[in-house]
């Protein structure tokens, strides 16, 4: 069930962009226009069908504002069988969102049942530091402008693709730099196709996104994000040493969009 953990978290993203060709990289012009402001996103609930290994349950994730410019985003599952706790896994992202995008405040994951972890991370941009604790380790390291966290990226990633249509063409790729364990890291992702996806919720017009790793990762991660919502996760399939866990869209709620029902 650790699949869990990398599915929903998703890996984090940060705020730079960079748009290249199919056999070469762009780099920024100097003269180039700046990038659009990003929108601030619309708040929304929205439940998943979660499916690892041969068992199903509900998933979730939640985006709410708590203030002027201040939201929380929320991500979880729980999964029982026979009364027993297999997996209960709950992320929570508090940021604050500005013209460039999310900046976290604060992070954390708790998992239970079978297997235990939590991780909290407390950004401080005054000081250029982030206090990352991990089970019973504690550490500190450097930040800079743009890192964000394991669950806030999604959140960029949507308002980037919304302010910005001409990402949406194949062959993009798309890097951020994320916070995930005690130093940023730099991840990649490729748009790779416009598909209609039968959701739970019905039919979809999505962009697929994979994550791009090294060749002999036995790791593969691909989403599929809402093109009229939003960029709202519709689907995610990620699979890791011939295991495959699949998040599916089940309900959505944003504005005065509702989309399924759940009994």
């Amino acid at each position: 069930m650790t699949l869990f953990r990398n599915t929903i978290g998703l890996a984090a993203i940060a705020v730079a962009v960079v748009t290249v060709g199919a056999d070469s990289r762009a780099h920024a012009d100097q003269d180039a226009p700046a990038a659009p402001a990003l929108i601030a996103p619309t708040p929304y609930e929205a439940g998943y069908e979660a499916r690892a290994r041969g068992l199903s349950t509900d998933a979730y994730r939640h985006l709410l504002q708590t203030g002027d410019n201040v939201y929380q985003l929320s991500h979880g599952l729980s999964l029982k069988v026979l009364g027993a706790n297999l997996i209960t896994v709950a992320e929570t992202s508090h940021f604050y969102w500005l013209d460039s995008g999310a900046v976290p405040v604060s992070y954390a994951f708790r998992q239970s049942g079978l297997r235990k972890r939590e991780e909290t991370i407390s950004f401080d941009w005054e000081s250029g530091s982030a206090s990352v604790s991990r089970d019973d380790r504690q550490s500190e390291t450097a930040i800079s402008a743009g890192l964000l966290d394991n669950l806030s990226f999604t959140a960029q990633m949507s308002a980037q693709l919304n302010a910005r249509p001409e990402l949406l063409v194949p062959g993009t790729t798309l890097e951020y730099e994320i916070l995930d364990g005690t130093e940023p890291e730099m991840q990649t992702y490729q748009i790779s196709a416009r598909e209609t996806v039968d959701t739970l919720a019905g039919p979809l017009d999505t962009v697929m996104i994979e994550r791009v790793r090294e060749p002999e990762a036995d790791r593969s991660t691909i989403i599929w994000l809402a093109l009229a919502h939003e960029f709202v996760l519709a689907k995610l399939v990620q699979i890791e040493e011939g295991d495959r866990t699949e998040l599916l869209l089940e309900t959505l709620t944003m504005g005065d969009i509702s989309l399924g029902t759940r009994e």
